[in-house]
């Protein structure tokens, strides 16, 4: 039999007869979901989805066992918490949530039975638990992880800076994007963080009032009103050299998470 559809983990690179073969194989499609919003003044606007398309590619690579093809990024998701900002493109709630589950269906009438969603953006959280949790009670098999979440415990500790996990436009980010991006757009970012104080208080207080939220368990959106700094963390501690520590390490564990997601004996539908 043919099996030319084993040449890439590019979904968009296959024909319709190869996307049919991966899936009689048993392959994983997999949606690297991010965004188009401000990170501070050193990171581009697509640093979400970038990251999550090319973390969701090299753990593709990384595993063995199923097949992973990752479908085209959508690009675009929910920001409006980031919309006081020139370069921020926010879809609405609806939207999001219509995309992904267009995207399950479209998989699943075509004989696909499980979709993963790859999330490099926090604002996609909430959208993204309710989206899976309508489409696992209608039948169709559609979970999520965050790229970063698998490998945290290994990443943490090569991780620089004065705040211990992901921030936005943070040192995890700013250095996974110095190992993603080509040379001369890393030296760029590497220039702009020269000298960034750490921010370490939740973006939704204001000023540097102790949080009452969290040690509660409680929740408030995060807000970047216009002439907020943009970024949350310490993002001028990263270093290629922790970058790419840091991106083996979340690479890895997501490429495990992907044969252990591909197995397990998950539920569908509602009683």
């Amino acid at each position: 039999m043919n099996e030319d559809w084993r040449r890439t983990h590019e979904w968009g690179a296959l024909t319709r007869a190869e996307i049919a073969a991966a899936r009689d194989h048993g392959a994983l499609p997999v949606l690297p979901v991010g965004s188009v919003e401000q990170h501070a003044d050193h990171l581009p606007v697509d640093t979400d989805s970038v990251s999550a398309h090319r973390v969701a590619l090299a753990a593709a690579a990384a595993c063995a066992d199923p097949h992973v093809l990752v479908l085209p990024p959508p690009g675009f998701g929910f920001s409006p918490h980031h919309r006081a900002f020139a370069g921020t493109v926010t879809l609405s709630l609806e939207t999001f949530v219509g995309l992904v589950t267009d995207v399950a269906e479209s998989l699943h009438r075509t004989g696909f039975r499980r979709l993963l969603v790859v999330n490099g953006h926090g604002g996609n959280h909430g959208p993204l638990t309710a989206a899976c949790t309508a489409l696992v009670s209608r039948g169709l098999g559609v979970g999520f992880v965050n790229y970063f979440s698998p490998g945290e415990k290994q990443w943490l500790e090569a991780l620089p800076g004065a705040q211990r996990g992901v921030g936005h436009a943070c040192a995890y980010e700013t250095a996974l994007q110095l190992a993603l991006r080509t040379p001369a757009e890393s030296e760029r970012i590497a220039a702009r963080i020269r000298g960034l104080p750490p921010r370490l208080t939740p973006s939704y207080l204001s000023g540097q009032a102790p949080d009452p939220l969290k040690p509660a368990g409680a929740s408030w959106a995060a807000i970047f009103p216009a002439g907020d700094v943009g970024y949350v963390g310490d993002p001028a501690a990263a270093t290629p050299e922790a970058g790419a520590a840091l991106l083996e390490a979340t690479v890895a564990a997501l490429a495990r998470f992907y044969a252990d997601f591909a197995a397990a004996s998950l539920r569908v539908g509602a009683v």
